[in-house]
């Protein structure tokens, strides 16, 4: 099953609760020690706010993925995981940050814009996307769960 985290964009206020809950979800910080402006605090979603309209951008996660197909170094992979005695689960697009080079391929290759690169604490600069928190203690999207207008949900296709 593709799962992605989509963003009702008639609830969304853009008030950035979902990359500072993403942030504490990977970096395992409080609310109060989150910093939007700190590059290594990275979220793997991105709000924006304009006059019209309001949303977040998150990783599709492509059943053909560009971003993977245009990886050289296979850094980018699908993986399962929740998976039911019939091996159906969820899947998704991960990046795995100690293969990435650094080469940008992913980003240009992304049509929604879903990927960029970000320093990580050891100075590299990697491939940065939403891994739905799979990496993560939380285990699910704690964009969705900390989303104060409940603008955030999980959508499953097959």
């Amino acid at each position: 099953m593709n799962a992605f985290v989509y963003c009702d964009t008639s609830l969304c206020i853009g008030c950035g609760m979902c990359e500072r809950r993403c942030i504490m979800s990977h970096e395992q910080l409080s609310i109060k020690e989150v910093t939007l402006d700190e590059p290594t605090q990275r979220q793997r979603c991105k709000s924006f706010r304009r006059e019209d309209v309001k949303g977040v951008l998150h990783c599709r996660h492509c059943e053909n993925a560009p971003c993977m197909a245009a990886c050289p170094v296979g850094a980018i992979e699908r993986r399962t995981w929740n998976e039911d005695e019939k091996g159906h689960g969820q899947s998704g697009i991960i990046v795995d940050e100690d293969t990435c080079i650094g080469c940008k391929e992913c980003v240009l290759a992304c049509p929604f814009g879903a990927v960029w690169m970000a320093p990580t604490k050891a100075q590299r600069m990697v491939a940065t996307k939403c891994d739905l928190c799979v990496t993560t203690e939380e285990g699910t999207p704690a964009c969705v769960s900390g989303c104060p207008k409940k603008a955030l949900r999980v959508v499953s296709l097959r």
